[in-house]
């Protein structure tokens, strides 16, 4: 049998061959060859033989799998592959042995006739496209056969960064890789690779929304849903930074409930926390979009309201509020009665509004609103003129 080797001086069945950098092929090629064909297919499922006329003349199981039924032996080159990246290149073609007019057409494109295919082994690397499925491509080394490439063209194929899309394309599986092709385990831990990146991506996922929860719950009120202390301060921190610096104003309105602590004296803490879900649910309904609620603790809510409003809105908004407060509230048949004292800071009042300061000038109009009978709204603004 014939076989494919790297010069020696004899081949092992005694035929002359000549010493060259090629792999080459004994004298009685045609015939041996034929018999060495499913050896050579076990040990190169990919393998391509095209001989002189650029007809192919051989091929692996796996390659002929990828090309389908309709791929036969005899066909030409250029019905199934187009070269790459040296597909422009023009190729000198003398009329030689092998180069078939009919074929070539005059075009010496790589690959348009079978001369111009001895080009492709002298460069070694070999980029195909297959015709088929022009999102796949081939890789892998080419090999002039006999003297002068007078037997044609072995390439040895691969998929190279195309494995993933031909196993799922094609329906490879292990059997159509040789032993020795390390292709499998490749995608093996390709596909490992692959599960633990989507398993590290949930985990990340799953921390950060974790992480988001936490950040929300520390600065929520667990009762109302409201924003607690620490993040009003912190949003009215920054809104008095974006008035000192031109930006948008804002209005404080601190709520201070009237008789709560006799609702939860003589109908318990549950009727209590049943008024202070109504009074958020009321905050809510009386906001405009953009603005921000909180309970400061206990039976304290504050309001901050962005952007321009005049004293006469907040104070509307303020009796407005009062009204609902006032509303009975049913809990297991029994009325909760409350009321609201409101106090009302404007930073348009402060040349530079400062946090501390406001909240103290709110809890001031609000105590001024309670010892004015409770019930009612006042302006800090109209109890004095601030000290800018």
């Amino acid at each position: 049998m014939n076989e494919f080797h790297r010069p020696p001086d004899v081949s092992p069945l005694g035929s002359a061959t000549a010493l060259r950098d090629d792999v080459v092929i004994s004298t009685k090629s045609a015939q041996e060859f034929s018999l060495s064909e499913p050896m050579l297919g076990a040990l190169l499922p990919m393998f391509l033989w095209v001989d002189p006329q650029g007809k192919i003349r051989a091929m692996g199981p796996t390659l002929h799998k990828v090309l389908g039924e309709d791929a036969t032996f005899g066909q030409p080159f250029s019905q199934h592959f187009r070269v790459g990246r040296l597909q422009d290149r023009i190729e000198p073609c003398d009329g030689a042995e092998g180069c078939d007019p009919a074929v070539a057409e005059g075009a010496k494109g790589l690959g348009d006739c079978g001369a111009s295919l001895g080009a492709i082994a002298n460069e070694r690397m070999v980029h195909l496209t297959l015709l088929s499925q022009p999102a796949i491509g081939l890789r892998g080394e080419a090999f002039a056969l006999g003297p002068k490439g007078r037997d044609g063209t072995l390439m040895n194929l691969s998929f190279g960064f195309y494995l993933r899309e031909a196993v799922a394309k094609f329906a490879l599986t292990e059997r159509d890789f040789s032993p020795a092709d390390l292709a499998m385990e490749l995608l093996y831990l390709q596909e490992a690779k692959s599960l633990v990146m989507q398993e590290l991506r949930a985990l990340t996922l799953r921390l950060d929304g974790a992480r988001k929860q936490a950040e929300t719950q520390a600065l929520t009120d667990p009762l109302t849903a409201l924003a607690n202390r620490r993040a009003m301060e912190a949003a009215l921190e920054q809104a008095s930074a974006g008035a000192a610096q031109g930006g948008a104003p804002f209005t404080l309105i601190q709520i201070d409930l009237d008789y709560f602590k006799s609702v939860n004296d003589t109908l318990g803490h549950a009727a209590g926390d049943y008024v202070l879900l109504a009074v958020a649910r009321i905050l809510h309904e009386e906001m405009r979009a953009g603005d921000l609620a909180g309970r400061m603790g206990g039976d304290e809510f504050l309001l901050l309201l962005r952007g321009v409003m005049t004293s006469q809105q907040a104070m509307h908004l303020g009796d407005r509020i009062i009204a609902r407060l006032r509303e009975p509230q049913w809990y297991e048949g029994r009325e909760c009665l409350v009321s609201g004292s409101l106090g009302v800071v404007m930073s348009l009042d402060y040349q530079s509004p400062e946090t501390e300061r406001m909240l103290v000038d709110a809890d001031t109009a609000t105590y001024a609103a309670k010892s004015a009978g409770r019930g009612c709204c006042v302006l800090y603004r109209d109890l004095e003129t601030p000290n800018v």
